[in-house]
């Protein structure tokens, strides 16, 4: 979450260095060399996130870069505060408190700028690499084989599927595209799979093309998979777009195809369009069947309403479970199958959450081995390639970075909650999360925040009502959330508490934290950004002690 903190504060001061107040009441300098310090950081740190989960050291070192960051943060927010008091004063930057004010600010600048120091010197410890633009995962690879053993679960969606694609028959300049969508983990290449195999799929068309697409949605590489697909060779030598796409059209015209367009992230409007017009050559009936988790792609590319996914029921997620489990050589000792269903439940009715947690167990048969996948959090167990963790996590990265902190704030919120979205969006313009956007007032760019983390997956079970909007968090979209918190913090740096009663108070700072105390001292928490006591019923502020 780190490079999303670092991002906010670099929009921030250089908006500040633009205004009046900086001339006016000095430390022009300073400031320009903080953002440069931040901005050297900032170029390794997409590097820095994806390394720090098999790297104590460097976890610690993304912590104090956090904490230090918040803190200049505090001193950014101080100067504008009493700077703008004092220009607003008959005085003007000839104000009697104005020498105290600024021999304070230095202080604290001078501090914060020697940890900065420190932090940006230690980063060549870690030998990480700068990435300018966002980090490109590591770039997926499907093929249309069912590798799975059996599927349990997804007979009456790929029912439902084979007819939409075998009964809806469209002229060729209508090309149909139905969407398939849903989070990461819930089988969305596992079902166009299952379709795609179809003894209905394969007599009904007259050629089937699998592309899996995955990062990079790039025409010259898509036209040349989708021609070495139909002619089952590869093509000799490079070819230009133009005869690409000619050659494609004459391969395509008039054939009633199938092509599955597999883990589709584009949201570039006009190179799906591109693509589009040179499949448009294809026969009545010919059909594109993509995979998606985020729904602006399902809206871009869908002729037809795309096919939400559903999880899978518990009993399927149970079937699923044993045989990663178990296989089906033995018999299931009742003790572990009562621990086992326990475990199901975390899963959520995501298959793939049912595959990892039942492939761990998988030559385990002690109760305590069981009972320690139960009672431990899924990102806290050995993950590989294709498990839960680097799955959600996918989808965590190809975030914007302003959506990144906001996403992560809602682990502060408690599992299976109905959060309200005005209130988020109050909570996330209170912390200073995002920054206005030329005429946007920063509700609307709150809102636009929400709707995206909401079309990308990340919120569900939408509910409006008296003109409120509520929604949850699925469990393991929730834990994602959990895991990219630092479990760390103090007094210094505590940003947020609510209160529940006075002898238990949760707080958070740059971490997430349970703490308790007897008595609310909030002079003590100079960062402080929310304070909530919503839940205690008062008929006035009590007395701050």
């Amino acid at each position: 979450m780190a490079e999303a903190v670092v991002k906010v504060l670099i929009d921030n001061l250089t908006s500040f260095l633009k205004g009046e107040l900086v001339l006016l009441f000095g430390f022009q300098n300073e400031f320009q060399r903080l953002s440069s310090i931040f901005s050297t950081i900032q170029a390794v740190l997409e590097d820095a996130q994806e390394k720090q989960l098999n790297d104590k050291p460097l976890e610690n070192w993304l912590q104090k870069l956090n904490a230090a960051t918040y803190e200049v943060d505090d001193i950014l927010d101080e100067y504008k505060t009493k700077a703008t008091r004092f220009s607003q004063s008959a005085y003007g930057r000839y104000h009697p408190k104005v020498i105290p004010f600024r021999h304070k600010v230095g202080k604290r600048m001078d501090q914060v700028m020697k940890k900065l120091n420190a932090i940006a010197e230690e980063r060549k410890n870690f030998h990480l690499h700068e990435k300018i633009i966002e980090r490109q995962a590591v770039r997926r690879e499907t093929g249309s084989v069912l590798t799975e053993p059996q599927v349990y679960g997804r007979d009456k969606e790929e029912d439902e599927i084979v007819k939409i694609l075998i009964n809806n028959v469209s002229d060729a300049q209508h090309l149909s595209v139905l969407p398939i969508l849903g989070m990461g983990g819930l089988g969305k290449t596992t079902l166009a799979q299952m379709v795609f195999n179809d003894q209905r799929i394969t007599e009904h068309f007259h050629s089937k093309i699998w592309i899996c697409v995955s990062e990079v949605f790039d025409e010259k590489r898509l036209l040349k998979a989708i021609i070495e697909s139909i002619e089952g060779r590869p093509l000799l030598g490079e070819m230009d777009l133009a005869p690409l796409q000619k050659k494609l059209q004459e391969l395509l015209n008039g054939k009633r195809y199938l092509l599955v367009l597999d883990d589709v992230w584009n949201e570039d409007q006009d190179k799906w369009a591109n693509l589009r017009a040179v499949l448009k050559v294809g026969g009545s009936g010919a059909f594109v069947l993509a995979t998606t988790r985020l729904e602006k792609v399902g809206s871009i590319m869908g002729t037809l309403q795309p096919y939400e996914l559903s999880n899978l029921s518990q009993e399927d997620c149970w079937l699923l479970f044993i045989q990663r489990a178990f296989g089906h050589q033995e018999e299931i000792n009742p003790n572990l199958e009562a621990i086992g269903k326990e475990i199901v439940k975390k899963c959520g009715g995501v298959p793939l959450a049912a595959k990892t947690l039942g492939g761990i167990l998988r030559f385990k048969r002690e109760e305590r081995e069981w009972k320690h996948v139960r009672d431990s959090e899924i990102w806290n167990l050995p993950q590989d390639e294709s498990s839960i963790l680097p799955a959600l996590r996918l989808s965590y990265h190809h975030l914007p970075l302003d959506l990144r902190q906001c996403f992560a704030y809602c682990a502060v919120f408690p599992k299976d909650t109905k959060m309200e979205k005005e209130n988020l969006i109050s909570l996330w313009m209170a912390h200073g999360f995002l920054s206005s956007k030329g005429n946007l007032e920063l509700e609307d760019v709150s809102n636009e925040v929400w709707n995206e983390l909401y079309l990308r997956s990340f919120f569900q079970e939408i509910e409006v009502k008296d003109g409120k909007t509520y929604f949850k968090m699925h469990d393991l979209i929730h834990d994602l959330a959990t895991s990219l918190f630092s479990s760390r913090a103090s007094s210094s740096n505590i940003r947020e508490i609510n209160v529940k009663k006075y002898s238990h108070i949760k707080s958070i700072g740059f971490a997430k934290v349970e703490s308790s105390y007897s008595h609310l001292l909030v002079e003590n928490f100079v960062s402080l950004r929310v304070l909530n006591l919503s839940n205690l019923e008062l008929n006035q502020l009590p007395g701050l002690v």
